[in-house]
């Protein structure tokens, strides 16, 4: 008799607790959600930003440099004309040379939303690769300007033996940043912030087999580059210090 209103107990109880377990996951899964909605970004930083007008802010002419409009265009795959497009706000492609005759090619992408990874800038790799190129990855490096670093990417795209060197890095809000963990870290803290933050990628190549010394060039370029640039707008391309 014990025995068999222990097993009626047993099968007794979970049918009282249901009840309030469903309660208690439907509150919990409403909760998530009330605060998921909360959490969700909504200050567009852009909005409160100077706004950015690409062939305004970059001079045709700095330091050594100036605009070579006979220099080579960066040409895109249509299917990756059409994502850049998607994703960008605004770009500008532009030929640099200086007295010696030393070439650099600058791409800048703005974008006004730069929180997630389907808005956030792409990575040139993945753009050289399908025009063809074969890319090689030389992993991070520090890139020395006036008075702060910043870490960059180098990579090195070749095509029919023509070698070029590339330097990149993206930028959210006023900070640098590389694909990958770095850059998922500063959406996270930009998100939990309520901030919608926009960006650049930031993109230096030149042609030549001496990677250092296309390198080096580079740096000396964004050293010039950023002297020239606004002082309010700095940060917003090279980051704070």
């Amino acid at each position: 008799m014990m025995k068999e209103a222990l097993v009626a107990l047993a099968f007794e109880q979970p049918r009282k607790n249901l009840p309030a377990a469903i309660i208690v996951a439907a509150c919990l899964m409403l909760g998530g959600l009330l605060a998921s909605e909360w959490m969700k970004p909504r200050r567009v930083m852009a909005d409160e930003l100077a706004p950015i007008v690409l062939p305004q802010l970059i001079p045709v002419r700095f330091g050594d440099w100036r605009l070579d409009e006979s220099g080579p265009p960066v040409v895109f795959d249509p299917t990756v004309e059409a994502t850049l497009k998607q994703v960008y706000s605004q770009t500008l492609n532009r030929t640099y040379v200086n007295a010696k005759g030393q070439v650099i090619m600058l791409a800048l992408a703005y974008g006004k939303n730069q929180n997630s990874w389907s808005t956030a800038a792409h990575r040139p790799e993945f753009c050289y690769r399908a025009q063809g190129f074969v890319v090689t990855e030389r992993g991070a490096a520090k890139v020395q300007l006036d008075d702060h670093q910043i870490t960059a990417m180098h990579l090195v795209a070749d095509r029919s033996g023509l070698v070029e060197p590339i330097s990149y890095w993206v930028t959210l809000h006023d900070t640098t940043a590389l694909p990958g963990a770095s850059r998922k870290l500063q959406q996270i803290r930009f998100g939990l912030q309520g901030m919608i933050v926009d960006g650049f990628l930031v993109r230096m190549s030149s042609f030549g087999a001496n990677e250092a010394e296309q390198f080096k060039l580079q740096e000396s370029f964004a050293r010039d580059l950023e002297k020239a640039v606004p002082a309010n707008m700095r940060p917003r391309l090279f980051g704070n210090k």
